[in-house]
């Protein structure tokens, strides 16, 4: 039951909320822009029943995780969520094992994700330390399509009220792209996130038997 809950939240997480956002940020880009192209472009809306609007919110949920999914795969594959190597360092302490620097390679690290978690067992990861890292990086890049919507749907709504309130589309123009610019870069910091626990989840799952602990040394 508890990992039928932990699903369900995942994709809770990496769906409806992503699909919520897109909502909340066309249906701000028509009221600012013009609240009068709200019944323009959605005649009736008032009338509609709540089985046609809960269809229309989530086919726009289902297109943007989607959506996010392509996007995931570009940045991925196009290495734009930061470099291929980054030098790790950790404080003293921390690791059993004794280490305190290493070089890792997130993308490399990614490749690996689902195999990882499909090997993972109960006794791993049992305060859910890599699935939050994962759904929040999800989260990030299908909320990113939340945006991206927003800004191609400005210039089109300001067509259609014929660019009589210019200013405030500019202004919210630019909020949007600002949003947009700011959950890139938490996509960058979540990805490394992301990569760093998949490293330490294998890292400590393979022959820890093997690895002898770092005996402290003496002074």
């Amino acid at each position: 039951m508890a990992a039928v809950l932990s699903i369900s939240l995942w994709i809770a997480l990496a769906t409806v909320v992503p699909g919520l956002v897109t909502i909340a940020v066309l249906y701000g880009v028509l009221l600012v822009v013009d609240p009068s192209l709200l019944q323009a472009t959605l005649p009736g809306i008032d009338k509609l029943g709540e089985w046609v609007l809960s269809g229309a919110a989530i086919t726009i949920m289902i297109l943007t995780q989607a959506l996010g999914i392509l996007l995931e795969g570009l940045l991925v594959r196009r290495h734009w969520l930061g470099p291929k190597t980054r030098g790790i360092t950790i404080p003293p302490g921390v690791d059993p094992r004794g280490l305190l620097s290493f070089s890792l390679e997130p993308y490399s690290e990614y490749e690996g994700l689902y195999l990882l978690l499909a090997e993972l067992r109960d006794t791993e990861d049992v305060h859910g330390h890599l699935q939050r890292a994962l759904a929040q990086f999800f989260l990030t890049i299908n909320t990113m399509i939340s945006f991206s919507a927003g800004i191609v749907a400005i210039p089109f709504f300001m067509w259609r009220c014929q660019w009589n309130n210019l200013m405030p589309g500019i202004v919210c123009l630019g909020t949007v792209v600002g949003c947009l610019l700011v959950s890139y870069r938490v996509a960058r910091i979540r990805f490394l996130v992301m990569a760093k626990a998949l490293w330490a989840a294998r890292r400590r799952r393979l022959h820890r038997e093997k690895t002898p602990i770092a005996q402290p040394v003496a002074g």
